[in-house]
């Protein structure tokens, strides 16, 4: 994903909206629960509960996730 796609994530997840990345090297789906701009990272909660940590250029972005709600 491209910087301007990242802090535009950023933004809606810091404003209580919901936003959602994909891991392709393992396939992992989750929420961004929030971000780190000086270190271009999300922490991200998956479907199982699981927190991640991950580099914005390393992900995609999804519209919604496929493994069931992330409330």
């Amino acid at each position: 994903m491209d910087r301007n796609r990242f802090m535009h994530l950023c933004s809606e997840a810091t404003a209580g909206s919901d936003a959602f990345v994909r891991h392709p090297a393992n396939n992992e789906e989750g929420m961004i629960t929030s971000c780190s701009l000086s270190t271009d990272h999300m922490i991200v909660r998956t479907a199982e509960g699981d927190i991640r940590c991950w580099d914005y250029r390393e992900c995609d972005d999804i519209m919604r996730p496929k493994l069931g709600p992330m409330s």
